[in-house]
């Protein structure tokens, strides 16, 4: 009934318009066959293209949408046969579908290639509004069991017990790829439990947990030890919920009748459920019958966060949000979308060995894991039918879809381990309520894995990528998907900030955000009592080492020892800096980490990949990774009110030739110390802005650092770096000695090519570029002897202004031996014949415990470039 009332509405709707005339003998037939749902109309053009006539033909098309799948239909009662054919099968009706689907779509884009654009823009407003009431739940089929020529799931016998007909708006499966068109809700007999289930919990947590809800479930005896035990799951909620008062809710079981209503740690509250009340088999089916469509189980509920309970482990710290309204923010309110995913990582468990993410190898990787694992799936034959099926209909979308760029058409991979749900509004509770119906429907259909179902649901859904996010390296880019009316709908997070890798509630914050005002830090220590330790790094990407830093830094820390969580803060410039020597004849010729990525992406985020997934494997954390063209020092307000004052006093100098450092001794010195001087300040104000960034996640996650490392860009670790032989020493900063270099260091100088520093103390190098200007350079310049300043010609250099600071502050420095500290500054010089060679570009030794170490590496300063050059050509 409701499918004669649309079409007589649109009827109504065509006279109005276009006013009722008698139809010209010499008339063109356009058929647009609509959808499955077995409406459709025919267009009638007059010749002299001034009137329309809209005709609805809806007997004659279902004859033939019945003619179309007769041969399918002959087929509907044979039993289910397990071998190969079956997935032959499954594609064959796929493609058959997909292909009726379409074939309105087809006629439309044929019949743009011959009339004007009147014509094409009137079909295509035609096509939109008659495929609108589908959406809306025309076609509803409740009842009708799964085709088992399209189904291989082992539950396809089990009925749709969703009814959500009563509904004044039912949630629909409009996004399947399936026929049939279902609803979902808690009408029927069939779903009672799951409605007590929802109405026990309204009752005692709805005022309370109005504005936000995160939950996940455990369903299964297996579970019901973790969930109890401390050793299992970690404290973060507890934490969470000590802050900032959390609603955390996990579905699990309890057959031995414990009565608990807490888990471990006492934060979460549990919902019992009975798995023989549920609708199917398999446990892992029941749990996505809550986790998909939150909606029906807290239908009060303004933001619901999906967190699998895999992510609570105690012994793997995935970074989860340590304030969950903050990442609702950060995703979904700050993208403008009733839903947030994060993008599928490049990695072994998610894509096995292939260079790119894509449904086939994320395929190949779970079909792999199921034959050395059987309960990855309750069908591995479903995965295998599913996979190929999905392929195939993508890939002919594809092709049949010409209105769309290939490159920008791939439908999105994610994780669905954690899910933000907006439902504050009618458009989102609906959208995200069909996306759910049919991401269920699918499930029921196929096999269990929700993740190989997500790319065919939203590409059934009509949504596509941002056409302003058209830029190569989108995927690995935060992505926003809008419908036909380039509505933001969905976001998916940028795929380096998947919890593999141990970075994931720090990476989906915007790079400016003010920072968070906490004064309820929690204790420095977590269960294993490790040290917190910043690593903080400014620079050039032309001179970053990453590789050494990973392997004998931090690894050795976070991973090898286990005595410290780091946290890695850097910020790399790609535009070529000016050198402060003369000396070309290798700076010229800088090369970054030869692991890098060659990046030919604007804002190279292909290297922010790369080195957010070396992270994974140490456990260790980014705190900020900012990789820009320049720093922008022109507009800082304290720069600008200093070079103001020096034009005044010196109209006819740079502005910045005499701050922070001065050397007037030559023209040439004065415009290279100039040079330098923007250098200096463009690290410090770097280093400045991701101490902001450390303050931050101190203040949001509840906790001090221990220590903080200033590095610069060219370390290159040699050795493994032992904290705890820091740590032992009394002192508020720590540096090297260098007392065995060549030259050796005034005794008016403090190294500064690291600076190791107690929490105590750390603010005044983290505000170091603040400092400056607080500093008198001039005054330190006259501590200097006649020999060094030459009658005012010459200040403090870099090293003697940190060593002024650091005795004006009365910080507690203490020297240690550069075998502590096993590092040197040095640089890939690129060759003539392409290769590269690393050298000290900095060297640093110490009298007591010198740095060992075994290759043959020489200071680039003392290398003839001249002659390795010609003995390369």
């Amino acid at each position: 009934m409701k499918s004669r009332n649309t079409v007589k509405r649109r009827q109504a709707r065509a006279e109005g318009i276009f006013g009722k005339r008698k139809t010209s003998p010499l008339v063109v037939a356009l058929i647009i066959f609509v959808s499955v749902c077995n409406i459709g109309t025919v267009l009638y053009k007059n010749l002299n293209k001034e009137h329309w006539v809209l005709v609805f033909v809806n007997d004659k098309l279902l004859h033939l949408n019945q003619s179309m799948n007769e041969g399918k239909n002959m087929m509907q009662n044979s039993p289910y046969d397990h071998d190969e054919k079956l997935n032959e099968t499954i594609i064959e009706e796929h493609l058959h579908r997909n292909q009726s689907m379409n074939e309105g779509k087809n006629m439309m884009q044929n019949l743009s290639n011959n009339h004007d654009e009147k014509l094409n823009q009137t079909i295509g407003e035609e096509y939109l509004h008659l495929n609108q009431p589908i959406n809306e739940g025309g076609n509803v089929m409740q009842n009708v069991p799964y085709d088992h020529n399209v189904c291989p799931s082992p539950e396809r016998d089990i009925p749709w017990i969703f009814d959500g007909t009563c509904e004044e708006r039912p949630l629909l499966s409009t996004f399947s790829s399936l026929e049939v068109t279902r609803s979902c809700g808690f009408c029927g007999d069939d779903t009672a439990y799951l409605r007590e289930l929802r109405d026990d919990i309204s009752a005692k947590y709805k005022d309370r947990c109005k504005d936000l809800v995160v939950y996940g479930a455990a369903i299964g005896e297996q579970y019901e030890e973790w969930v109890g035990s401390t050793s299992y799951l970690s404290k973060h909620t507890s934490e969470v919920v000590k802050r900032h008062d959390t609603c955390f809710f996990l579905f699990v079981t309890d057959t031995k009748n414990t009565g608990k209503s807490f888990a471990a740690h006492g934060s979460q509250m549990l919902i019992v459920v009975d798995p023989a009340r549920m609708p199917f088999e398999n446990n892992r089916r029941n749990t996505k019958v809550l986790k998909l469509n939150p909606g029906l189980i807290f239908p009060w509920a303004e933001r619901v966060i999906w967190q699998d309970t895999k992510l609570q482990f105690r012994d793997i710290k995935y970074s989860l949000p340590s304030d969950y309204m903050l990442h609702f923010n950060r995703t979904v309110e700050r993208f403008g979308v009733c839903s947030s995913f994060v993008g599928m990582p490049l990695h072994r468990n998610t894509a096995g060995a292939s260079p790119d993410v894509n449904l086939q190898a994320h395929c190949n990787a779970i079909i792999a894991a199921s034959e050395r694992r059987p309960t990855v799936s309750d069908s591995l034959q479903a995965v295998r039918a599913q996979c190929e099926a999905s392929q195939k209909l993508l890939s002919e979308r594809i092709i049949q879809d010409n209105s769309r760029s290939k490159e920008f058409y791939q439908e999105p991979l994610v994780d669905t381990a954690f899910i933000v749900y907006d439902m504050r509004t009618p458009d989102c509770r609906q959208f995200n309520g069909n996306l759910g119906c049919s991401w269920l429907d699918e499930i029921h259909c196929y096999s269990d894995r929700d993740q190989i179902s997500f790319p065919v649901v939203v590409a059934n859904s009509g949504l596509r990528l941002s056409p302003t996010l058209h830029t190569p390296g989108y995927e690995l880019r935060d992505r926003v998907y809008v419908n036909m009316d380039d509505i933001p709908m969905l976001h998916v997070a940028k795929r380096s900030c998947h919890w593999y890798y141990h970075s994931f509630s720090r990476c989906v914050a915007p790079d400016v955000e003010d920072i968070y005002e906490a004064n309820n830090y929690l204790p420095n220590r977590n269960e294993e009592s490790r040290l917190k330790v910043a690593v903080i790094v400014a620079g050039t990407l032309q001179r970053f080492m990453i590789t050494s830093t990973i392997k004998h830094l931090i690894e050795p820390m976070s991973y090898k020892t286990k005595v410290a969580d780091v946290d890695y803060y850097a910020s790399l410039t790609t535009a070529k800096a000016m050198a402060y020597g003369s000396d070309t004849s290798y700076t010229d010729r800088l090369q970054p980490d030869p692991k890098l990525p060659v990046s030919t992406l604007h804002d190279s985020v292909d290297i922010e990949d790369y080195i957010r997934s070396e992270f994974g494997p140490i456990e260790a954390r980014i705190g900020a990774l900012q990789i820009q063209e320049s720093i922008d020092i022109d507009a800082e307000p304290m720069l600008k009110a200093r070079r103001k004052k020096a034009l005044i006093e010196n109209p006819s100098e740079d502005p910045d030739q005499r701050f922070p450092i001065i050397d007037n001794r030559t023209a040439d010195k004065a415009k290279r110390t100039a040079n330098a001087n923007r250098n200096l300040l463009r690290m410090h104000l770097a280093i400045q802005n991701l101490w902001s960034k450390a303050l931050k996640w101190e203040a949001e996650e509840g906790f001090k650092y221990d220590y903080v490392l200033f590095l610069r860009d060219d370390s290159l670790w040699l050795n493994d770096f032992d904290i705890l032989k820091i740590t032992e020493k009394e002192g508020d900063i720590f540096v090297p000695s260098c007392d065995a270099r060549d030259p050796p260091l005034h005794p008016l100088e403090l190294n500064d090519h690291i600076l190791i520093s107690t929490r105590k103390t750390a603010g005044i190098f983290g505000n170091y570029y603040s400092a400056l200007f607080q500093t008198d350079v001039e005054g330190c310049m006259k501590t200097l002897p006649t020999t060094l300043n030459r009658s005012g010609e010459r200040g403090c250099n870099s090293e003697m202004l940190l060593k002024w600071i650091v005795d004006e502050k009365n910080v507690t420095v203490t020297k240690v031996s550069q075998s502590e500290v096993p590092f040197q500054r040095s640089a890939n010089v690129r060759l003539s014949d392409g290769s590269i060679m690393q050298c000290f570009h900095k060297f640093c030794q110490s009298k007591h415990l010198p740095l060992q170490f075994n290759n043959d590496m020489q200071v680039c300063s003392k290398i003839d470039w001249d002659k390795i050059s010609s003995s390369r050509t």
